[in-house]
Formats: structure tokens, C-alpha cells, sequence
């Protein structure tokens, strides 16, 4: 009797003994494969990281613009290409920007030191106020550039330099403080306001209005409006204007246009290059179209400082 019963509650256990066994084997072999599939998963890509990392050494050793190739590789990893790539094309600019800067330099170098040499080689024959009326116009080309890098390495200040600025102040008091050789007409809305770094902003007017005057033939005018919930400072002359081909070139550091200017020196290629630098700092950008006085209109747009 007591058998019977002991061995009706083994028989009902047994079933129950093996399920149990048999979701704790299972469940154990799921571990066990996640584990496996994450290590190959992470050499993978431990593998990938170190492969990234000798093709940007390669490409620092080659000093040469080169980028890495895209795999089929996870998303966080092509991410993580497209960034580096991004971080290559622009160490790239600036090295081919630092190359040309160089050579800009060392013209008007050359040209101070051919003067100077052929000056102290002939001391008796030599026009004195025409040495120095060279060397002065290379000193005034080498302070243009240093000044204009200084102003690009400058264009991200810090935020706590932003304020809240009238256009139309702004812009009347800037254009008061010039002395051109033709006057530049303000045609303004008050209360267009943006928030802004004042000293840049200053920059942005003095390069626009320097090249409207540079350019221009009778007449300057900037505009200071709004136009679909932005601040707009427009710069236009009646100068030979801007070819269609070259109207975003001229925003790339040291173009400077095949056109002769109507009054003073060449500029350094740069003003319009800083200009669009802070356009883009404040959240804006610049263009170049044609005038309805006949020459160039340049548009910096702004976005309109909330209330």
C-alpha cells in the first residue's frame, strides 16, 4: 500500500522534475549564446575601432586629405566615420588655408626685401621716398592680413559677449563713424533686433560697406528690414557687380575677383570669408545677388531676437 502511493507520487513528479530541467538547460543555452554572439559581436568591433584608428594615423603620417571608407558596420560606428571624415575635410581646409595665408605673407616680404637689397646695393642712386613708399605698402598689406586672421581667430567668442541689438542704431552709428569717398545712404526700419555680438556685427557692416566702396561707382546704400521673421542688413552699390559663377567663391578665404576695384588697394581675400564666419556664428548666413542699382547686393540675414 505505502509503495503504491510513493510510487504514484514519483511517477507525478517525474514529468514535472524533467520540464523544469529542461527550462533551466534551455534558458541556460540562450545565455550561453547571447555570450557567445556579444563576445563576436565586440571583437568585431574592437577590431573595426583598431582598424579606424590605423587608416587615421596612416593619414596624419601621409599629411595628405584622405578620408575612411565606410563599411557595413553598425550605425554608431558609421556615425562615428561620417564625424572623423567631417574632422578630416576640415583640418584639411584650414592646413590648405594656413598654406595659402603663408604665401600671401611672404609676397609682400619678398617685395619689402627686393627694395631694401637693390636700395643698400646703390645707396647713391637711390629714390629714397620711393623705397619707403614701398615698403610702407607691404607693411599695410602684411597689417591687413594679420589683422584679418586675428578677426577669424576670434569669430566664436564666447556667448556671454551677445547682447540685444538695434540694426538700424547700429548700423546709422557705424556708417557715421566712416569718412567715404562716396556717402552711403541708410534706408532703415527701427526696432529690428537681434541677439548679437556688437564688435562682430561692427565687422560684418565695416567689410561690406569697405567693398561696396571699393566697387562702387556714384552710389552706396544699406538696407536694414525684416523679411519672413528675420533681420536682414543689405549692402549694394552700382558697381560691375558679382558673376553668377563666382558668387559663392568669394566667400572662400583669399578669393579675391579678376575685376578692378574703382578706388584703393586689392584687399586681402578675406573680409567676405570672416564675414560669412560670423554670419554663421549667429545663426545666419550671408549671400550675393544682383543690385537694382546695377553692381553687387550683398544680404546678411539674422534671426529676429525674441521677446
Amino acid at each position: 500500500m505505502g509503495r503504491s502511493i510513493l510510487r504514484e507520487r514519483l511517477e507525478r513528479a517525474g514529468p514535472r522534475r524533467d520540464a523544469s530541467s529542461f527550462m533551466r538547460w534551455r534558458s541556460l543555452a540562450v545565455v550561453l549564446a547571447a555570450a557567445v554572439a556579444g563576445r563576436i559581436l565586440v571583437h568585431r568591433l574592437l577590431r573595426r575601432v583598431g582598424a579606424i584608428s590605423g587608416d587615421l594615423a596612416e593619414i596624419n603620417i601621409s599629411d595628405e586629405h584622405a578620408q575612411i571608407a565606410q563599411e557595413h558596420d553598425p550605425r554608431q560606428v558609421m556615425q562615428l566615420v561620417d564625424n572623423i571624415n567631417a574632422s578630416l575635410d576640415m583640418l584639411d581646409r584650414e592646413r590648405q588655408f594656413a598654406f595659402n595665408i603663408a604665401h600671401e605673407i611672404r609676397s609682400p616680404l619678398a617685395g619689402i626685401r627686393v627694395t631694401v637689397e637693390e636700395a643698400t646695393t646703390r645707396p647713391g642712386e637711390a629714390d629714397y621716398p620711393r623705397v619707403l613708399e614701398a615698403v610702407l605698402r607691404g607693411v599695410d598689406r602684411l597689417e591687413a592680413l594679420v589683422a584679418a586672421l586675428l578677426l577669424i581667430a576670434r569669430s566664436r567668442a564666447a556667448q556671454a559677449d551677445w547682447e540685444r541689438i538695434d540694426l538700424c542704431e547700429l548700423v546709422r552709428q557705424e556708417i557715421g563713424y566712416r569718412n567715404d569717398p562716396i556717402p552711403t545712404q541708410v534706408i532703415c526700419i527701427p526696432g529690428v533686433e537681434v541677439m548679437a555680438m556688437r564688435t562682430r556685427l561692427c565687422q560684418v557692416i565695416t567689410n561690406l560697406v569697405d567693398n561696396a566702396q571699393h566697387h562702387a561707382t556714384n552710389q552706396v546704400q544699406v538696407h536694414v528690414e525684416r523679411s519672413d521673421g528675420n533681420a536682414r542688413i543689405v549692402v549694394s552699390d552700382d558697381g560691375s557687380g558679382v558673376p553668377e559663377k563666382d558668387r559663392e567663391r568669394i566667400f572662400d578665404r583669399l578669393y579675391q575677383l579678376k575685376t578692378i576695384s574703382q578706388r584703393g588697394c586689392a584687399g586681402t581675400g578675406l573680409g567676405l570669408a570672416i564675414t560669412r564666419d560670423i554670419a554663421k556664428a549667429h545663426h545666419g548666413a550671408v549671400w550675393v545677388e544682383s543690385s537694382p542699382l546695377g553692381g553687387a547686393c550683398f544680404i546678411v540675414q539674422l534671426p529676429i531676437a525674441a521677446h
